[in-house]
């Protein structure tokens, strides 16, 4: 009995799925391997986390090598050293000085253990999300997201005291003179809101608005982050300091990890017993994590996102020119989308290339947007191997 049949009937259906059938059995580097026997070409690199692909060797024997040692004490038992290893590491590519940090599993975790760390360390109960942004789906981080509102359908009321801003300053400007507001969090560039960058004036313009009101700014790097954007984080950019960072998809090539920086200072006022969690840290996760990270410093390749990213987006704005059904290109790294402005063709594209071979999935609102998140180690023959079936689902998918 196939996988997809057998799934229906143990799985719950509130489990969305971007094709109906798609079944693989094994993933090496940029490639994932079908039950069918098939090799695919795969750019959604679990959904932007397996930043170093799939069964990276390092990465893999980092994991075996904790495995055969400590699976699991949890940090509150005793300190270990891959927790503690992984926080050293991660001091030193973040954009906070005197960084501590907060370790959990997912970025719906890493939003709402920021939300919270805001609220406590304030005294303040209001926390302003930026209208179009993603921070997960647990119920803090679902009350600040809106990047598709049917994920709050039928959750309300959610936690109070949340306000969603405008992407403009007078927005954001307006709620903080009105309202005792602890943080406001934002992501640089939106996720599931369709790889709309926002402008840099105005993520520089937040840090300064929190400034002045005395409010936490909050940016979440959870999909941006680890190298994807040509950079460590988006931050880098654009020269910008937040007080808390948010961090989790590509942190561990796939293992489950999420975490939060915020300076020593704040961190203080976080009380012990505050917040918390048995798997936070686990001593497999983080010991993939460390190696993550060392892998991408030793194979260069945060430099490998910028330049194949910008390889990538020339080729697909010469695409646009081409083929007009193309509505936007943007992005920045190996994190780009591609507009068409309607989810059905999307769909179509979606279905043709994965019949070619080549993973692609949907991002926006509407699902109007294709996103080109390859692994960080993709190479130009891979790009190029991309674009060929790419341009041939624009000339032959039914669109």
């Amino acid at each position: 009995m196939r996988l997809a049949r057998r799934g229906k009937k143990v799985m719950s259906p509130v489990l969305g799925k971007y094709f109906a059938d798609f079944e693989i059995d094994r993933g090496k580097g940029c490639y994932l391997y079908g039950r069918d026997g098939k090799k695919y070409l795969d750019f959604s690199a679990g959904i932007a986390v397996c930043s170093t692909g799939h069964a990276h060797p390092k990465v893999v024997a980092a994991a075996a090598k904790q495995l055969k040692k400590l699976i699991h004490i949890c940090i509150g038992v005793a300190y270990y050293e891959p927790y503690v290893e992984l926080a050293e590491k991660l001091s030193k590519i973040v954009p906070i000085k005197n960084a501590q940090f907060f370790l959990c599993q997912s970025g719906s975790e890493a939003a709402e253990a920021a939300i919270k760390l805001a609220k406590y360390t304030t005294k303040k109960p209001g926390i302003i999300g930026i209208k179009g942004c993603f921070h997960g789906r647990t119920l803090g981080a679902l009350s600040v997201t809106t990047s598709k509102m049917k994920y709050q359908d039928g959750y309300k009321p959610l936690v109070p005291n949340v306000y969603i801003a405008q992407p403009n300053l007078k927005s954001v400007e307006k709620i903080l003179k009105s309202k005792k507001v602890a943080a406001v969090i934002t992501e640089p560039i939106l996720g599931e809101g369709g790889y709309v960058p926002l402008p840099a004036r105005f993520i520089k313009g937040l840090r300064k608005l929190c400034s002045k009101y005395g409010a936490l700014y909050i940016l979440d790097e959870i999909q941006t982050g680890i190298g994807r954007s040509g950079k460590w984080f988006v931050a880098d950019h654009l020269g910008i300091k937040p007080d808390i960072l948010c961090m989790a998809k590509g942190i561990a090539s796939g293992f489950p990890l999420g975490a939060i920086a915020a300076t020593a200072k704040i961190m203080a006022k976080w009380s012990p017993g505050s917040h918390g969690g048995t798997f936070g840290g686990n001593p497999v996760c983080c010991a993939a994590a460390i190696a993550t990270i060392d892998t991408i410093k030793k194979e260069k390749l945060v430099q490998n996102a910028k330049k194949q990213g910008a390889y990538l987006k020339t080729k697909l704005l010469q695409l646009q020119k081409k083929y007009p059904i193309i509505k936007n290109v943007r992005g920045i790294g190996l994190l780009i989308g591609v507009d068409f402005g309607d989810n059905a063709v999307v769909k179509n594209i979606m279905n043709y290339c994965l019949k070619n071979k080549l993973v692609l999935i949907p991002t926006g609102a509407d699902g109007t947007v294709i996103r080109f998140i390859p692994p960080l180690i993709v190479k130009k023959k891979e790009i190029d191997q991309s674009l060929k079936v790419f341009e041939k689902s624009l000339k032959n998918a039914r669109i």
